[in-house]
């Protein structure tokens, strides 16, 4: 549900290189959700040699998980909400 409904996350369109540089947590939400059109669309991009893929990706910077970059097809822009209210709980 938070994924698909709540207005915390981005929503960006898929594009592979995008979501391999984008760090991510792996206990919490994403802040960052990519959205694609179909399962096969997703099989299509990632059947290719992934080699020359690692090799054109070693160069370029991690985009942290909240971040929109220029060619982003925003599909819709955080509140982060979420994100804020658990930043200011105090931790036990």
């Amino acid at each position: 549900m938070f994924s698909l409904e709540d207005s915390s996350p981005n929503r960006i369109g898929f594009d592979l290189e995008r979501v391999m540089r984008t760090k991510y947590r792996i206990d919490d939400f994403q802040q960052t959700y990519f959205v694609i059109d179909s399962f096969e669309k997703l099989l299509h991009d990632c059947y290719q040699d992934f080699g020359t893929l690692y090799d054109r990706l070693r160069a370029a910077p991690d985009i942290d998980a909240h971040a929109l970059i220029e060619n982003d097809r925003i599909i819709t822009k955080r509140d982060f909400h979420y994100f804020q209210a658990k930043r200011r709980r105090p931790t036990l």
